[in-house]
């Protein structure tokens, strides 16, 4: 993961615990992420979340379509991400008018819908032990 992939209310995985971006500052070339009120670390620390079935849930999409080779999850406002269940994984990603932009973590999802939509994505989660299992 790359530190100009973060920004502000990203969630990662630091430990064990999911932690939200709260800050960021460059430091002789280093980023340090603010993660909460007392705490700032390398940005090399932190690790990021898988996004899986339960997280697009999270995030209020809902399962719409599901075959051998696909499942589709769907929100309100025409977003749509496929899981592609074919080795090849082509047609897995973040559906944006008939293109895939791929994204395989959390926040690249976030980061992408906040850059279409304006709007941060509503996450319902507890800050406690991650998990980080594929779908």
């Amino acid at each position: 993961m790359e530190a100009t992939e973060l920004r502000l209310n990203n969630l990662l995985i630091y430990g064990n615990e999911i932690v939200p971006v709260m800050g960021m500052e460059n430091s002789n070339n280093n980023l340090i992420v603010k993660i909460d009120s007392d705490t700032a670390i390398d940005h090399r620390n932190l690790k990021p979340i898988a996004l899986t079935a339960e997280w697009l849930k999270k995030l209020g999409f809902k399962e719409a379509y599901r075959s051998s080779s696909r499942i589709r999850f769907e929100l309100s406002n025409y977003c749509r991400y496929d899981f592609d269940l074919d080795s090849n994984k082509i047609l897995q990603g973040f559906l944006y008018f008939g293109n895939y932009i791929k994204c395989n973590y959390l926040h690249q999802l976030q980061n992408i819908y906040f850059t279409l939509t304006g709007e941060e994505l509503k996450i319902e989660y507890e800050l406690q032990h991650a998990q980080t299992t594929h779908s």
